[in-house]
């Protein structure tokens, strides 16, 4: 039997229930009864029949009747009352509403966290579930201030009484495509749209730094335009954005997606906490809420949640995510997430066993933000890598030859930029025990070399010396070889492995060293067991972000992003490891080989230049490491006094 008919017969085998909003009379509909809805102004998915209506005010009365029952907790007004802006609507002329929920008696400055519940309007479990929790907030807050909330049961989680997560933190939650939303409605024909009235999709629209896809029209649209503006002005310090799934590469109901950013690794390990502490959040509100996946049709094996780049989870990165630029120019702490089976299918029919799970999963994401909010700066990071250097590229990508394309979007004014991937190792060093060393190439055959660990050149091997010192560049080579062989850890990013030619590694010559692109920055791992894999999960596969990069992905038919290899029998052959391969090709991208005393590293899809061959009208990164990518990197430097042969 396929999915689809299971669940249609699922569907049409389920009790008879009352309807998910109970509240006074308003908006036209009559007064229900909160016992109709077992105590709740939002019923539970068992207790509910269909999805909550939007066009006959179903929600509208909903929402402020929980404003009315919880004055000190919850707000709710329009985005075009909070903005003094009557554009502030739908495309379609709908209101979007924002619910506030806080501690209001509690006027010192709070922790903004702002939540995105459906801004794909056929993806209901975000406004399903966050709508529920606001509930249970208030509830909590007024009967039960002791009510722990919690991030999570990781060792380093923690939880926190309800009134003193409220009196710190300041939660916004809206649904900006009330549009699609609307078309659901069983008066409307109980088919939901992914777009608003005028066909835009709005996770295309907001204004995310690298490639712009310019026929998405970013910030075009009435909705992007005041979410945007509202968001400038309350600036959370944590976000997410809710999605839904028809299927999950990773096995997962909840696949949490780390979004692309500018990350150093403070905020790789603050991205990192986010996601663990969530993914267990998840499971544990599965348990409160009493889900059980086998139970639900089409989940029966799947893991509660697992945690990924937006790339691992849907297969691919486009311009204009809400989730990247909530990270890239808002400065937020994200986490996106695409829930099971919350698509077009089945999302015509209420089917209470699938939405308790949706619901279940949406309340412990939005509880690990706002407990994730308390703790987040308390998060400390200290790298022992020894004494390390890299070479220094005082070449710059800047805007002064334009941003890719003639003319910028209508509306749009062009960001400036003046990137250079240097910024990772200036970054990188503020959380080391010794300092990183810049290393002109001049100096390396003056045995600039000779007291450090390890060494690490990115993509070009021979820049322009920051000095403006012609050099030997057989000089330079020979000096690096020596000081491999002597005990040297050696390790090449990106372009750099062209260098391995002139190493005078047996078999492996220019020839063996090549270039492939792909529509993504990743290696595929083959040995998680690896010291330079150690820790990561088994979604781990995304080591840079392109598109922050300039890359273009999709939008020409050709694949952009660069991917760097040696010839995997050939490496293996001269004695290499073999850790993770390209995607691109079957070529070795990831893995070390001893030279000498010392030992040669490599990892081919890492830190790139920037690229200006495409639109990028709101600027471009310095770089797009991921967590993935910082974790092999450190590990990578860390096991530099490790020989290859005790590392295996």
């Amino acid at each position: 039997m396929s999915l689809l008919v299971a669940l249609l017969l699922g569907a049409l085998a389920l009790p008879a229930a009352a309807a998910p909003v109970c509240a006074p009379a308003g908006e036209g509909l009559p007064a229900i009864p909160e016992a109709a809805c077992g105590g709740r102004i939002f019923a539970e998915a068992i207790g509910s029949a269909t999805f909550i209506q939007h066009d006959n005010g179903e929600y509208a009365r909903g929402i402020q009747a929980l404003a009315a029952g919880f004055p000190n907790f919850v707000h709710v007004n329009t985005l075009a009352n909070l903005l003094g802006d009557p554009t502030a609507t739908s495309q379609g002329g709908r209101p979007i509403w924002v619910i506030e929920v806080t501690d209001f008696s509690v006027t010192s400055p709070k922790i903004p966290v702002a939540v995105s519940l459906s801004v794909h309007g056929n993806e209901r479990a975000g406004l399903e579930g966050g709508v529920r929790y606001a509930e249970d907030l208030a509830r909590w807050a007024t009967s039960d201030p002791s009510h722990d909330l919690c991030n999570g049961t990781l060792p380093d989680s923690h939880c926190n009484d309800v009134s003193e997560v409220l009196s710190k933190v300041h939660l916004y939650l809206a649904d900006i495509n009330p549009d699609g939303w609307s078309k659901g409605d069983l008066a409307n024909g109980a088919s939901f749209s992914r777009t608003n009235s005028r066909g835009t999709d709005l996770n295309r629209e907001f204004p995310t730094k690298g490639w712009t896809k310019k026929s998405y029209t970013p910030v075009s649209e009435n909705e992007s335009r005041a979410w945007v503006s509202f968001i400038e002005q309350v600036k959370p310090r944590l976000t997410a954005d809710l999605h839904g799934e028809l299927t999950s590469v990773n096995n997962a109901f909840a696949d949490m997606m780390l979004p692309a950013g500018q990350w150093d690794p403070l905020e790789q390990a603050r991205h990192e906490s986010l996601a663990n502490h969530m993914e267990s959040n998840v499971d544990r509100y599965f348990e409160l809420n009493n889900v059980v996946l086998g139970t639900v049709a089409g989940a029966a094996n799947m893991r509660p949640a697992a945690y990924a780049t937006g790339y691992d989870v849907v297969g691919y990165d486009d311009s204009g995510f809400m989730g990247d630029w909530f990270d890239e120019q808002i400065g937020a702490i994200d986490i996106d997430v695409e829930h099971f089976l919350s698509h077009t299918v089945p999302n015509a029919f209420w089917l209470p066993p699938l939405e308790q799970a949706h619901i279940a999963a949406v309340r412990g994401e939005i509880e690990t933000l706002l407990v994730e909010a308390l703790s987040f700066q308390d998060i400390q990071v200290s790298l022992e890598l020894g004494k390390v250097g890299y070479l220094f590229d005082p070449s710059l990508t800047t805007d002064a030859d334009g941003y890719g394309g003639p003319t910028p979007p209508d509306g749009v004014v062009p960001q400036s930029y003046s990137a250079t991937r240097m910024k990772y190792f200036e970054d990188l060093s503020q959380f080391t025990s010794q300092p990183l060393s810049a290393i002109n190439p001049g100096d390396i055959s003056a045995g600039a070399l000779a007291d450090l660990d390890s060494f690490v050149i990115s993509d070009v091997v021979f820049p322009e010396d920051r000095l403006g010192r012609e050099y030997d560049h057989a000089a330079m080579v020979s000096a690096l070889k020596t000081w491999v062989e002597q005990g040297g850890n050696l390790v090449l990013t990106d372009g750099a492995l062209q260098v391995l030619a002139d190493l005078g590694i047996s078999g492996i010559d220019a020839s063996k060293v090549t270039l492939a692109k792909y529509n993504a920055g990743h290696i595929d791992i083959d040995d998680f067991d690896h010291p330079f894999t150690q820790g990561l999960p088994d979604t781990a596969s995304q080591t840079y972000y392109e598109v922050p990069l300039g890359f273009s992905v999709q939008s020409t038919g050709t694949k952009e992003s660069p991917h760097w290899t040696v010839d995997k029998a050939a490496w293996q052959a001269a004695g290499g490891t073999h850790v993770a391969h390209s995607t691109a090709t079957t070529g070795t991208a990831l893995g070390e080989i001893a030279l000498g005393q010392g030992t040669v590293r490599i990892i081919g899809a890492l830190l790139p230049r920037a690229s200006e061959g495409f639109d990028h009208f709101f600027g471009l990164s310095d770089y797009g490491v991921t967590v993935t990518g910082g974790t092999i990197l450190n590990h990578m430097l860390e096991t530099a006094t490790t020989s290859v042969v005790n590392a295996l």
